[in-house]
């Protein structure tokens, strides 16, 4: 049986709605949370008492946060450098607090105005991380945590400075906790790669995982389809599912986005199969399902809805296609040959891809409901 030919692998030079939709959520989540803290602000001058630094120095940092605010609702100017000036802005102001506390503040005072500003230290040295990530955030914390044990080292060194005086202890303790603070963070992020990577490649998967779809391999499948095919080989098909022109699109784009294609079509498939069907990798750019179904028409039916799957989510500009080769239990006389067969129907497709083919006697014999919703 023929089917119309369909394309295959389309690439769009454009970038897809999903990376502008992405940006418009991030752009707006962090115009939320800006204008809370613009909000905490003013609150903070219309209903407390402030000092001379505060009458000066707190509308300058409200002023700072609007203008990142309304810059949030232009396109042209990055979010990194909309984080960069936010979080300057308020280091600006944290130092210049410390060093009006340290400076100009009288000794018997210093410990309590000191208490309205130390502790906003450590959350600015974490917000590096949510903002700028883990490499991007190491300059900041290093010129921040530097210029606050300056100021420090410069109050216990002058005339009216000690060591041994209340202000000095709170502000080395807060940045012992700064860098504490710190160090697990930088623990925790590492630990959160290594997991994240552990589970997209593979590293210290049970034996007989694909490396990098954490699929079962060619042999688990073939031990799995050869105890199905003994327990009960009626209803029993494979299904061989080959990415179409993966040689181009790595020739194109590269090993690896191909590999992440690859990964991406693994995981499209198995979110279309039910919890008794299995999934695996069978060759570098093959995935096999063993599904049941009632006849060879319904098993073909289920094949067409993974081909239409496959090809209608798209991964960085490029519509994935594939062609699959379907062997229906029959006349087969073990697993092996069930399997070889669905390969070398596979094989033998010459009229276009992106299509799903039948092999094996009285293929499509018969009806039945489609296995894939």
């Amino acid at each position: 049986m023929r089917f119309p030919p369909a394309t295959a692998l389309t690439a769009h030079p454009a970038p897809d709605g999903r990376g502008l939709r992405e940006s418009g959520e991030r752009r707006s989540v962090n115009r939320r949370l800006l204008l809370v803290l613009l909000a905490a602000l003013l609150l903070r001058m219309a209903s407390l008492p402030m000092n001379e630094f505060e009458r000066v120095a707190l509308p300058g940092l409200a002023g700072v946060v609007a203008l990142v605010v309304a810059a949030l609702h232009s396109r042209r100017v990055p979010v990194r450098t909309l984080h960069l000036t936010t979080l300057l802005g308020c280091w600006v102001y944290l130092l210049s607090h410390l060093w009006f506390v340290l400076f100009r503040v009288p000794e018997p005072l210093q410990l309590a105005t000191l208490a309205g500003v130390g502790p906003w230290v450590p959350v600015l040295l974490a917000a590096h991380l949510w903002m700028l990530g883990r490499q991007g955030s190491l300059p900041l914390n290093v010129v921040g945590l530097g210029a606050s044990a300056a100021l420090l080292s410069v109050f216990v060194a002058g005339p009216a400075g000690a060591l041994a005086s209340p202000v000095t202890g709170a502000l080395t303790q807060m940045l012992l906790a700064s860098l504490v603070l710190l160090g697990g963070q930088h623990s925790a992020v590492v630990r959160t790669l290594g997991l994240m990577r552990r589970d997209l490649l593979g590293d210290g998967l049970p034996d007989g995982r694909d490396a990098l779809t954490g699929l079962p391999d060619r042999f688990s499948v073939q031990d799995a389809l050869a105890r199905e095919f003994r327990r009960r080989p009626e209803g029993l098909g494979v299904a061989v599912i080959e990415l179409d022109q993966l040689p181009a699109l790595q020739a194109q784009r590269g090993q690896g986005f191909t590999e992440r294609l690859i990964a991406h079509v693994a995981r499209v498939t198995l979110g279309a199969l039910r919890d008794e069907d299995l999934l695996g990798r069978l060759n570098p750019d093959q995935l096999v399902v063993v599904l049941r179904a009632p006849d060879a028409r319904a098993a073909r039916a289920a094949c067409e809805r993974l081909r239409v799957r496959v090809a209608s989510r798209p991964l960085e500009g490029v519509n994935p296609t594939v062609s699959i080769g379907l062997a229906f239990q029959d006349l087969h006389g073990d697993a092996t040959e069930l399997l070889r067969d669905a390969q070398d129907t596979l094989r033998g497709l010459e009229d276009g891809r992106n299509r799903v083919v039948v092999g094996g006697v009285g293929a499509l014999d018969g009806a039945g409901q489609p296995l894939l919703a």
